[in-house]
């Protein structure tokens, strides 16, 4: 069923079975009792109907959700904070609903507004896998890295170089900073980690950005990160500051034209380039999606064996795991396309098959 099929109703359910799945009981069950809400023709049935005719693409629950967040860790639902364990408070398995709606009829007008926000999560634990994909590119070329990511929100993962990782076995990276990924991101046999990567140029793009430099922007990433699941929020704070330290600004443009942009400009001779994207793919534009493609194609015409161009990105597979795949121009007739990786949506269990 293509996701501009699906109902509000379905909608709502199927992100209760994804966060279920994926390890938010705290939003599984509050998810639960919103759906409720919804078929009851609640307030949750009043804000959200028309919000979007593609509820599933457009992540509407979880603009709902972020929305009483943001309020919840800015201070403003006191009720809402103290259940929740990212605002400092504790949930102990009981039902949220009340509250949660309660927030909602305080603050009906924020939500209003909160519902036209784009979904920004630009998960850091994905650095765990897109880590490996970027050795196996400095392994089998021994050239450093231009880096262009797409739908890149504050541009966190474009910093991946200035994040530690470990296998046991190999190991690249920052080992001094203060975000490390160790050998439980990954199964075994672990992927090489290539030692020397050097990154030489880097960019990102979004076409709605979010700017870390400012408070505002800072709650508005913590805010898409789900309640319950304390560990995101230090991985994420740990980015924050890294990103912060340097003067990376992501680019506000859509993807496609941005993408066609850069590439017209060839990269130097002795440099790879790594067009990198994760989780982004099914909420581009069909229109970005074929320029994206296009700027692509194009450019791999032109690229060399000292002058290769790839395409890394980690992307939907099955409800249960995302794929990481590889495409690489470098001057052979047709492009090569690899399957790399299995790895859980927010980045753990990285299972190589590379």
């Amino acid at each position: 069923m293509a996701g501009s099929t699906f109902t509000l109703i379905e909608a709502i359910e199927r992100q209760a079975d994804s966060c279920a799945h994926i390890g938010s009981p705290l939003y599984a069950g509050l998810l639960t009792g919103l759906a409720g809400d919804y078929l009851s023709g609640g307030l949750t049935a009043e804000l959200l109907e028309g919000v979007s005719d593609q509820p599933v693409h457009d992540a509407v629950p979880l603009r709902y959700l972020a929305t009483a967040h943001r309020l919840a860790l800015a201070g403003n639902a006191p009720d809402l904070a103290a259940l929740y364990p990212s605002c400092g408070g504790s949930w102990h398995g009981g039902d949220l609903t009340d509250v949660f709606l309660s927030a909602v009829a305080v603050h009906r007008g924020e939500f209003v507004r909160g519902l036209q926000r784009n979904v920004q999560t630009n998960e850091v634990g994905r650095a765990a896998v897109l880590a490996a994909g970027f050795s196996t590119i400095a392994d089998r070329t021994g050239l450093p890295l231009r880096t262009l990511e797409l739908g890149g929100s504050a541009g966190l993962l474009s910093h991946w170089d200035r994040f530690g990782f470990s296998t046991g076995e190999s190991s690249t990276g920052d080992p001094g900073s203060p975000l490390q990924f160790g050998p439980e991101w990954y199964e075994r046999p672990a992927p090489h980690l290539h030692a020397a990567i050097r990154v030489v140029e880097r960019a990102s793009v979004d076409v709605t950005p979010i700017d870390v430099s400012t408070d505002e922007g800072r709650l508005s990433m913590l805010s898409f990160v789900w309640p319950d699941q304390l560990e995101r929020f230090q991985r994420l704070d740990h980015a924050i500051a890294i990103a912060r330290a340097t003067d990376l600004t992501v680019a506000e443009a859509d993807a496609g034209d941005w993408l066609g942009e850069q590439l017209t400009r060839p990269s130097d001779d002795g440099v790879a380039t790594v067009v990198f994207h994760s989780i982004v793919w099914q909420y581009l534009p069909a229109a970005t999606k074929d320029a994206v493609r296009s700027a692509l194609s194009a450019a791999g015409e032109r690229a060399t064996g000292s002058a290769p161009l790839h395409w890394l990105r980690m992307e939907p597979a099955t409800k249960e795991h995302a794929d990481l795949r590889l495409t690489t121009w470098a001057g052979e007739r047709d492009p090569v396309e690899q399957l790399l990786a299995h790895v859980g949506y927010h980045g753990a269990g990285v299972r190589w098959v590379g």
